[in-house]
């Protein structure tokens, strides 16, 4: 039977020949299969880095490869002078075939008898290559147009131009966030880019949108001005954080005294390169855009979510500096904005329609200078339903927004400028000469060719990425290489290192897709040692990249290794060295690091460091690699680490340690805690977690000790825990409830603002599974709380928060969903008590909301609702990797 097993996940993980990696798997759309592609660690770098997303599931698309800020690949036909644009439109939509970090193939047919195998290659952080096979099944010839395209909906692309005949080349933009902003880590804001053909380009231009839609100006930022008045946020339905950026949002600021000027989420941001609605929904307004003889008093501020049709206004409202508003967005609210606007440019201005709204009474004109001003200067009030303006700026643009007038809320209209545009979908039916404009979102190659019946062609299309000082890309010959460029060694690679990792006992093709996507996410997220740092070291997500995600690795992340150390145990041990290499005389260790980051958060005279997963993690590695150096190494380095706790968590000196330092961030749960938001700062209380993370750290310890001979150093280590230990039970359990909680520093009682309020039902009074602190009757009245459907035994897994509790929220951080690393170590904790009924139940809920998600939207999240198909906040999260470590113990 396990030879049988063994064979299947075989298929499954490296079913591809070296040549013809196709032949075994087909995978759909709705396939649990990951699509996110990053180059492979050994030819990445950190600070020129694109990654793409196979977007080959949405049929009202074109097959794209999907960058959020880089720029996205796409792939258009016309077949016999047929237009095939949208996966709906192909007589066999595409299906994937083989798929590894950096590499994937797939085939479709967009016509039938018209075969298109693809393999699209991120061979380094700078260079992508797509190869097609074009394979004519038919009796005919057939005339085929290929019309390659790159778009862009972050920011315009710049200096497009054709410098050789199988060449394009053009600029594109990729600001960081305030977060690296902050931190100092450098970045790469301009990059060259020349892509490149196999074949000759017949002719080529650029559209400023994709298919019609309403052109979105490059976001403005001064980074020369400090922010004056600054206000930011968010939008939230039901609990649920909106993630919806300015594209589908619009954000209007009005004074309900003066209506000479207003502020919409196109008005730029001071200091930071920001857009005013970022791909996280977060949004930034600065008032100081409006004039100097304006008074910012008494405000409405009005946010409302095209996609979603919901929205939320704050009326008479004065902010302060700083000041955080957020906006419940309801469907209650009636809200009005002007549809069909149109524009028509002439030799003496510009003519805007729009259709008519029932209930406006009338509608306010306003309009801006691009680049200048911030606000939008309001031009006149009409009742009619349009407007001619014969100003033109001397330098730059006009752009104009409608504000109906009415008994409702009225939102501006999108926005339209006194230029010429064009859409790249309207080109592709009409067929007309390219054009060639200067706001570039989209750029456009045609290669045409026959292809004889029963004949295939091979194009290969390549993307080059690099800095604004480098040379090389400027001469086709530097590049023509990767034209020719051996694919087979890229796919044996790949099948020799996944053919190392351990069989699962599941022969579910989804739950061993989920296995796939699980290791082939893990490795995506690992780079080379570069900058500070003299060790590889991962990152939360390469594709999209945000800021503390894409800084570097912190201690609770690097749970995951546990999994990993399986599939590369020298990447997994020299992770850990990133943390040693950075370590203090004093044993601290900082809280994230990376190649070119050492978060060091001061907070109160104190250095916050990350929770203690150390010592745990290191010994639960060796126990995996088995290699007695980096246990030596790291035995050292726990030591001091774990001392280092000791003496500075502990500052009431009764033996039970607090969180200390910035309280909130060290205790890894860092927002929506019940008890950190209704009850008081972390640092007030004994806290049980830090207190069952010591003693695994102590276990830890032991068990290296003894493995090296230090018999004596052992004992005193199990001494340490098993002290601890009884402190834990003396001090944090409740009888009557049957659980763990943290006390007050004070008295040790569950009492701090009102009688027992630290009696939260949180995830982590079940950590004394993990950590081995429970008897026998704890444990079991531990297990009946955990597996009671009302509370914890959810259907996608365990909340961090009881579902009884009233700050309980599915969709919230850390006041419910599902975080799959801590459901990890509670599944240990089961099946250390005996409890592996339940262990195997709980891997599958995840396992199956996991699967679930990857069918909609092929990605691996942050977390997941405990009870609907739902995930958020931030996809390719590498923590959601430690499933494979579930899958794997479940025997």
């Amino acid at each position: 039977m396990k030879l049988v097993l063994f064979w299947i996940f075989i298929l499954i993980l490296s079913s591809c020949e070296t040549k013809d990696p196709e032949v075994e798997n087909s995978w759909g759309s709705k396939a649990a299969i990951y699509t996110t592609y990053a180059a492979a660690m050994e030819r990445s770098e950190f600070l020129i880095d694109q990654g793409y997303e196979f977007q080959y599931d949405n049929p009202d698309k074109p097959l794209t490869f999907y960058s959020q800020k880089g720029g996205s690949l796409g792939l258009v036909f016309r077949i016999d002078g047929q237009l095939v644009q949208n996966i709906n439109e192909y007589f066999q939509a595409p299906q994937i075939h083989e798929s590894f970090p950096d590499i994937v193939s797939f085939s479709c047919f967009p016509k039938e008898g018209m075969e298109v195998k693809g393999t699209f290659l991120i061979y380094s952080s700078r260079i992508a290559i797509q190869e097609f096979e074009f394979i004519n099944h038919g009796k005919k010839a057939v005339n085929m147009e290929i019309i390659p395209f790159v778009s862009n909906s972050y920011r315009a692309f710049r200096e497009v131009s054709q410098p050789g005949e199988q060449e394009i080349a053009f600029f594109h933009e990729k600001y960081p966030d305030s977060w690296s902003l902050n931190q100092k880590i450098p970045y790469r804001d301009s990059l060259q880019n020349t892509w490149f053909f196999s074949e000759k380009i017949e002719k080529w231009g650029t559209f400023s949108s994709v298919s019609g839609e309403a052109f979105r100006p490059a976001f403005e930022f001064d980074l020369s001005r400090n922010s004056q008045h600054q206000v930011y946020g968010r939008a939230y339905k039901n609990g649920e954080r909106l993630l919806e950026s300015g594209v589908d949002c619009r954000l209007l600021v009005q004074s309900s005294n003066d209506d000479r000027f207003i502020l919409t989420e196109n008005s730029p941001i001071w200091s930071n390169p920001l857009p005013s609605i970022d791909h996280t929904g977060l949004f930034r307004l600065e008032l100081g855009n409006f004039p100097k003889d304006f008074v910012i008093k008494d405000l409405s501020f009005t946010y409302f979510n095209l996609k979603r049709q919901v929205g939320d206004s704050l009326k008479e409202f004065s902010p302060q500096p700083n000041q955080r508003i957020d906006f419940i967005a309801k469907e209650d609210i009636s809200f009005e904005y002007v549809r069909g606007i149109k524009s028509t440019l002439s030799s003496t201005g510009i003519h805007i329609s729009w259709e008519k709204l029932a209930r406006a009474k009338a509608y306010k004109i306003y309009k801006r200078t691009y680049p200048g001003n911030g606000n939008y200067e309001f031009l006149t009030e009409v009742q009619n339903t349009e407007y001619f303006d014969e100003s033109k700026p001397k330098k730059g643009y006009n752009g104009y927004v409608i504000l109906p007038v009415g008994d409702f809320v009225g939102i501006h209209s999108e926005e339209v400028f006194n230029f010429q545009s064009s859409d790249f979908t309207t080109w592709l039916k009409t067929n007309n000469m390219l054009n060639k404009q200067e706001h570039h979102k989209v750029i456009a190659a045609v290669i045409p060719f026959e292809l004889s019946s029963k004949s295939s062609k091979i194009i290969r299309v390549g993307r080059m990425i690099n800095s604004v000082e480098h040379e090389s890309n400027k001469e086709f010959d530097n590049i023509s290489r990767y034209l020719t460029l051996g694919f087979e060694p890229i796919w044996k690679f790949n099948q020799d290192l996944f053919s190392k990792v351990p069989t699962i006992p599941y022969t579910d093709q989804e739950m061993l897709l989920l296995y796939k996507s699980a290791w082939n996410m893990m490795r995506q997220v690992m780079y080379p040692p570069e900058g500070r740092s003299k060790h590889n070291y991962y990152v939360f997500s390469r594709e999209p990249t945000w800021g503390w995600g894409h800084g570097g690795q912190v201690f609770h992340e690097s749970i995951t290794m546990l999994a990993y150390a399986y599939l590369d145990p020298e990447s997994a041990m020299n992770s850990q060295r990133v943390y040693s290499q950075r370590q203090y005389e004093n044993g601290y260790i900082n809280y994230r690091s990376g190649s070119y980051l050492d978060e060091i958060i001061e907070y109160n005279g104190q250095l916050t460091s990350s929770a203690p997963w150390y010592s745990w993690l290191n010994w639960e590695i060796f126990s995996i690699t088995q290699d007695k150096e980096f246990l030596k190494e790291m035995y050292a380095s726990s030591k001091k680490f774990y001392n280092f706790y000791i003496s500075e968590r502990d500052s009431d000196g009764d033996g039970l340690l607090e969180w200390g330092g910035h309280a909130i961030l060290e205790s890894v749960r860092d927002a929506s805690v019940a008890v950190w938001d209704e009850v008081g700062w972390p640092s007030n209380f004994e806290s049980i977690d830090l207190n069952c993370m010591m003693v695994m750290e102590a276990k830890a310890l032991e068990k290296m000790a003894s493995v090296l001979g230090l018999y004596k150093e052992a004992s005193q280590w199990r001494e340490d825990y098993e002290k601890r230990t009884a402190l834990i039970n003396q001090v944090f359990w409740d009888e009557k409830n049957g659980f763990y909680y943290n006390v007050n520093k004070s008295d040790n009682s569950f009492t701090f603002n009102k009688d027992n309020d630290l009696k939260r039902d949180e995830i982590i009074g079940f950590l004394p599974l993990w950590a081995g602190v429970a008897d026998q009757e704890k444990a079991m009245r531990l297990v009946q709380k955990l597996t009671d459907p009302d509370q914890f035994w959810r259907k996608n897994g365990i909340p961090s928060l009881s579902a009884k509790d009233s700050y309980y929220n599915d969709k919230g951080y850390w006041n419910g969903p599902v975080w799959v690393e801590w459901n990890y170590l509670i599944f240990r904790g089961l099946k250390d008590y005996g409890y592996h009924q339940e262990a195997e139940e709980l891997t599958e809920k995840i396992a199956s909301i996991m699967i679930s998600q990857l069918k909609r939207n092929h990605n691996l999240w942050e977390f997941y609702s405990p009870d609907e198909d739902w995930a958020g906040y931030h996809k390719t999260y590498i923590w959601a990797g430690i499933i494979n470590r579930m899958l794997m113990d479940k025997n």
